[in-house]
């Protein structure tokens, strides 16, 4: 079959539209059964659902730690112990040296919560060493290692190679915005 460009304009326009139209209404479908089960979860991302079928949201106020940390990480580009995060606020925040315990309490605090709920970062270790360095684990590979670059830099930093991450451990979101950066 051959047709003229002008056809084909035509054609391209009609399946476009069908296509808009016909997911919107596979989207209610789905809304309308995520309710009707009660499931918690979203079917395509796992995000948390309420009983209502809209995607849930964070309550509470939101710390300024986890996006410090995100952003010390990022501009560093390699790999940072608790120590150095917390130096840095200090040095940056213009904070005295009293108060290094409540800034260290509230980085350990927002660490583990990107770590453990958020998934955004992990810490890496070396084999037979106590200290921890925090990395982004957009930085890993699916094998748990990190990137060459990022290797460089823990071996400048730490002395040493760091250890394999388990990547199968890394959480998955479960709010919509967590999908999204900081």
């Amino acid at each position: 079959m051959d047709f003229t460009e002008k056809e084909i304009a035509a054609m391209r326009l009609f399946y476009e539209d069908e296509r808009t139209r016909y997911s919107a209404h596979l989207r209610h479908i789905d809304k309308v059964l995520t309710k009707l089960r009660g499931k918690k979860l979203e079917i395509d991302n796992g995000v948390l659902m309420t009983k209502t079928g809209v995607k849930a949201k964070k309550r509470g106020p939101k710390s300024i730690w986890g996006k410090y940390i995100l952003d010390q990480l990022e501009e560093a580009d390699g790999p940072m112990s608790y120590k150095m995060l917390v130096n840095r606020a200090l040095e940056l925040k213009n904070l005295d040296f009293n108060s290094a315990g409540i800034v260290r309490a509230s980085i350990l605090n927002s660490a583990f919560r990107l770590r453990s709920i958020h998934g955004k970062i992990t810490t890496v270790g070396q084999l037979g060493k106590k200290e921890k360095f925090l990395i982004l684990a957009s930085w890993l590979d699916e094998t748990g290692t990190m990137s060459q670059k990022h290797q460089d830099i823990f071996v400048k930093i730490a002395g040493g190679a760091p250890e394999r991450v388990d990547t199968s451990r890394l959480p998955k979101p479960k709010y919509d915005e967590d999908l999204k950066p900081l």
